[in-house]
């Protein structure tokens, strides 16, 4: 973010303020180390001599005294402690040193503007810069997540154009199935139908084979009767009659019967004087046992 004007002016002046400070501390340091030293302290010349020297120069006539006891010591007096002298204070500049300070003032506020100006350039490039790369992230990160999400789309799309194929061709397989089904069905129960048909046209030809049959061995039965003086006009008899290949009888029963006995015994004389029994016009046809009703005319 961009610093407000009032801010900008607020440094600047901050700026100045210490400048100023510090090449005011330079100038008082300056004129300290110009100021001249204290007068010298005067040396103190010398020269030790002993005895002789004076004894020559006529100063030591007089014997030399006796040694007199050592005075007791003194007590040293206190250090008095030296006031420092008072410090002077740096002498007032002049106009031209005021000028030329206020020009070298200013000259550093410039410089420090102008410091703070190319820092707020670069400051502000640096936001810029941050700002743009923030900006081509963000976008990055939209395509990225755009990318995604049409990829996720793609694949969702794909996944279901693959389950909408397989459930159609599911269901294509299973129409295919009832279909295959169904002509089953149908060829199967057009062959019941067929093979039904076909049974009762062959139960239909047995049956006239069978009654053809019946009727040509009763036919050769009442050809072989012979008619006893008992027996009364409309005989009816059941005749169980047990057969060989060939037609040969073995055995004749005679069940429900409106004769006497010797109608009874004259038909089952019949019946073997019949034999062989004529064969069935199919040999499918053939019946061990014949369950023959005689009804002669």
């Amino acid at each position: 973010m961009a610093e407000s004007r009032r801010d900008r002016w607020l440094s600047i002046g901050m700026s100045v303020l210490l400048h100023g400070t510090i090449i005011g501390l330079l100038a008082y340091g300056w004129w300290r180390f110009r100021q001249p030293a204290g007068p010298p302290t005067p040396s103190i010349d010398a020269t030790v001599v002993d005895a002789r020297t004076l004894k020559g120069m006529g100063l030591a006539t007089r014997p030399a005294p006796q040694p007199k006891p050592a005075p007791l010591p003194k007590p040293e007096p206190k250090p008095v402690p030296q006031t420092p002298p008072p410090i002077q204070g740096p002498p007032v500049p002049t106009a031209k040193e005021l000028a030329q300070r206020a020009q070298l003032a200013k000259a550093e506020a410039q410089r420090h503007a102008e410091a703070e100006q190319e820092l707020l350039k670069q400051r502000q490039a640096r936001q810029k810069a941050l700002a743009a790369q923030a900006a081509a992230q963000a976008k990055a990160r939209k395509r990225a997540e755009a990318r995604k999400l049409a990829e996720a789309r793609k694949l969702a799309q794909e996944k279901k154009l693959a389950e909408e194929q397989k459930l159609a061709a599911e269901r294509l397989a299973a129409a295919r199935r009832a279909a295959r089904e169904k002509a089953a069905r149908a060829a199967a129960l057009a062959e019941l139908q067929r093979n039904i048909r076909q049974e009762e046209q062959n139960d239909a030809a047995a049956r006239a084979g069978l009654a053809s049959w019946t009727q040509e061995i009763e036919g050769r039965i009442a050809d072989a009767w012979i008619k006893p003086a008992s027996a009364n006009p409309g005989i009816d008899c059941v005749l169980d009659v047990t057969q060989v290949q060939g037609g040969a009888v073995t055995n004749v029963s005679i069940g429900r019967c409106n004769g006497d006995g010797a109608v009874r015994e004259s038909i089952e004389a019949a019946v073997y004087r019949a034999s062989p029994l004529p064969p069935p016009p199919d040999p499918s046809l053939f019946q061990r046992r014949l369950i023959i009703e005689f009804k002669p005319n």
